[in-house]
């Protein structure tokens, strides 16, 4: 299997999980991607559960990086960065605004002194321009400030988070679809450029629908459970041992509801999507009862005999465990000694005539220092170690 990236190298400076997320991505695609990590290691090392002193978070999203530990505060440690940015292809960093600045390794003095086809990537709160741009910010106040915690809950209630860090994770993706955008354009012209994301502005994105409804109707949207306001019906049920989310808002769907699997005509005067959502508590004092008198599975066979959309509540552990996950890698096994025994979530990406790869686990502390500056900047054993004696390097 070939990786269409395998002749892109990355130098990844970045930490916590929107950059890592992106670098991650990229590496699987194939990348040699460069872990520039801090004296001490990243932060995410030491998060909770940990395995072999390796924190999940950290294990979750390093695959396919190598480890070189750099003080970047140095003046003979910031030299080092720029000789591996000479010869790498992109840049990808999410320190606060100005750091990279002040550590002398901005885009400006990059592209225009070091190296004018390096791809730089930028994550940043809020990005870096407009008025907030100095703002610090993390996954938890970007689904607030954003928008996304407005919408999210039980009706009436209070609002909540999503269960994951959404906001970080769609500007890791974002990240790594403007990266692949950049290198194309360089391919075609030979320049590289700056790209640049931010949190507030994935999560703002991700609102697509709600800005738009909110611009016809000029009501701002409400939590609705599991519900989806504009269908009728689509949301969870309770089942006689769990739960099963059933979608059949569309008129094909309501019928063969209704008619085929509830045998429940009279619900069929409901024929269109404003008389369900006028009438939706007297549909759901018919449907919720009916639901519950089966088991989840039962429900789930004749659903997908009849092709209703449908999908059971899982649990994390049903998920690691479920056989399309398992046959699509969407999770997989995975064991080395720096980690031991772990499972992995994958990359929904597949290709007729390339693919992804998982080559190593996630690296120890600087485990390739030495590989790096003696493969990529040609230098001896006994340069590096003077640099390890120095503090430069570790």
């Amino acid at each position: 299997m070939v990786e269409p990236l395998r002749h892109v190298t990355v130098v990844d400076t970045t930490r916590f999980l929107a950059g890592p997320f992106c670098t991650q991505l990229l590496g699987d695609l194939g990348a040699e991607v460069i872990k520039i990590e801090p004296p001490g290691g990243s932060p995410n090392r030491g998060t909770t559960p940990a395995q072999n002193g390796v924190g999940s978070t950290f294990i979750s999203r390093n695959r396919n990086k190598k480890s070189i530990v750099v003080n970047l505060k140095t003046e003979a440690g910031r030299q080092l960065m720029e000789d591996l940015v000479a010869e790498a292809d992109v840049l990808v960093e999410n320190f606060s605004l100005g750091v990279m600045e002040r550590l002398g390794l901005g885009y400006d003095y990059l592209s225009t002194e070091v190296n004018p086809g390096l791809v730089y990537a930028s994550i940043k709160a809020f990005g870096e321009s407009g008025p907030a741009k100095d703002r610090k910010g993390v996954d938890p106040m970007m689904q607030a400030e954003a928008g996304l915690m407005s919408v999210t809950g039980e009706e009436d209630g209070d609002p909540v988070k999503v269960g994951v860090s959404i906001g970080d994770m769609g500007a890791g993706l974002y990240s790594a679809i403007a990266i692949l955008t950049a290198l194309n354009y360089r391919d075609q012209t030979g320049e590289g450029q700056k790209v640049e994301t931010d949190l507030f502005g994935t999560i703002t994105s991700f609102m697509e629908e709600h800005v738009t409804a909110y611009s016809i109707s000029g009501e701002n949207p409400a939590p609705v459970g599991t519900k989806q306001a504009n269908a009728v019906p689509s949301e969870l049920f309770e089942t006689a041992d769990g739960h099963v989310m059933v979608n059949a808002s569309i008129p094909a769907l309501w019928t063969r509801l209704v008619e085929d699997v509830l045998e429940e005509d009279h619900l069929l005067q409901y024929d269109s999507l404003e008389r369900r959502q006028e009438h939706y508590d007297d549909i759901m004092a018919v449907l919720r009862p009916r639901f519950r008198e089966h088991p989840t599975v039962e429900w789930q066979a004749v659903l997908d005999e009849h092709g209703i959309p449908n999908g059971a509540l899982s649990q994390v552990s049903d998920v690691v465990a479920h056989p399309h996950a398992r046959e699509r890698g969407d999770v997989f096994d995975y064991a080395d000694d720096t980690v031991g025994e772990v499972t992995m979530a994958g990359y929904p990406l597949h290709f007729s005539k390339s693919g992804t790869s998982v080559r190593s686990g996630p690296p120890s502390l600087g485990e390739h220092t030495d590989e790096v500056l003696s493969t990529h900047l040609g230098l001896d054993a006994e340069t590096i170690a003077g640099l390890r004696e120095d503090g430069v390097v570790a």
